[in-house]
């Protein structure tokens, strides 16, 4: 199962959510409309704790896009092992926001796997934020990979890359 947290302006059935379920994925994508960032976490780890005990075999990936990549990003560091994947897209690690005090010294929770899509044209995020996060996470011995793709914040254009992605951290 996907977790997805959806971007500040995107929704629970926006495009990147409608394009993993099209493929099959189950996504569970609470609704964090209108929601700062310390009042869209609990709804995302109770969902988390809800679903951290599975029969062998379920796979649980947090993803994230944009502000709701933040929110994934901090979460995971909290609640990393109960979740076997992390999923970031154009995730805005350049944020500060309580909880989140220092965007900057995030880096991806140790033993899982990580994938990050950050668009080369985004005007909304810097991609050195990505750039940085994954370097942090290597020189930890994190597994991290960084697809840097042509397209922009909205990553319209990478849908079947981010559930080519999706598909990999769920089923390996």
């Amino acid at each position: 199962m996907i977790l997805f947290a959806h971007g500040l302006e995107g929704s629970p059935n926006g495009a990147k959510v409608q394009a993993l379920r099209a493929a099959g994925l189950v996504v569970l994508a609470p609704d964090g409309q209108g929601l700062v960032l310390a009042d869209r976490l609990p709804a995302l780890r109770a969902a988390v704790l809800e679903h951290g005990e599975r029969p062998p075999g379920e796979r649980l990936v947090l993803a994230g896009s944009s502000y709701g990549g933040l929110a994934a990003a901090w979460l995971a560091r909290e609640l990393g092992p109960r979740i076997d994947g992390l999923l970031l897209l154009a995730p805005a690690l350049h944020h500060s926001e309580a909880p989140v005090h220092d965007a900057s010294a995030l880096s991806p929770p140790e033993g899982i796997p990580t994938v990050i899509i950050h668009g080369l044209r985004d005007d909304v995020v810097p991609i050195g934020a990505s750039r940085a996060y994954a370097a942090a996470g290597r020189a930890a011995g994190a597994p991290v990979t960084l697809r840097e793709v042509d397209d922009d914040h909205g990553l319209h254009g990478s849908l079947d890359l981010i559930v080519e992605q999706a598909r990999v951290l769920l089923f390996g």
